[in-house]
């Protein structure tokens, strides 16, 4: 049982629009997680380098302007390797971007989002082993069903 003032974890969300970022922090705080909000990769880096913040997920955007979502994950895995990456995206073509970060790194989540499934994909996605095994980085593997 956590203590009170206590957060069940914290969470390092990278999107470049900031209505989703508003929506995804307010559910997450509801929930009693702690929310570290970046909008675009240099945010989430500096944040990322930053030992004083303790950080259990990243759940970030797959597209992001000007870099490519797996190499901010890879860049930030390279930094803490023992946090989670939970992908999610609202790309038209998600299947695909799904299944191949499923085969790379085993977790995303479907936009839009919704309450319930961003809450159970995140406490799966926390639960789950940390990335790296033999060098490779894998993320956690929560469902990317929206409820």
């Amino acid at each position: 049982m956590q203590a009170v003032g206590e957060h069940r974890a914290t969470i390092l969300v990278v999107d470049d629009d900031p209505a989703v970022l508003v929506l995804i922090q307010a559910i997450l705080v509801a929930a009693d997680y702690r929310v570290w909000p970046a909008v675009e990769r240099a945010d989430a880096v500096r944040m990322a380098r930053q030992k004083h913040i303790h950080i259990d997920l990243v759940l970030m955007d797959v597209r992001l302007p000007g870099v490519i979502g797996t190499e901010l994950a890879d860049e930030i895995l390279s930094i803490r390797p023992d946090v989670r990456v939970l992908w999610m995206s609202g790309f038209v073509d998600a299947e695909v971007v799904r299944v191949k970060l499923v085969d790379e790194y085993a977790g995303f989540l479907p936009k839009p989002l919704h309450r319930d499934g961003l809450l159970s994909a995140v406490e799966q996605a926390i639960q789950a082993v940390p990335q790296y095994q033999d060098e490779k980085p894998l993320t956690a593997g929560a469902a990317g069903i929206c409820s």
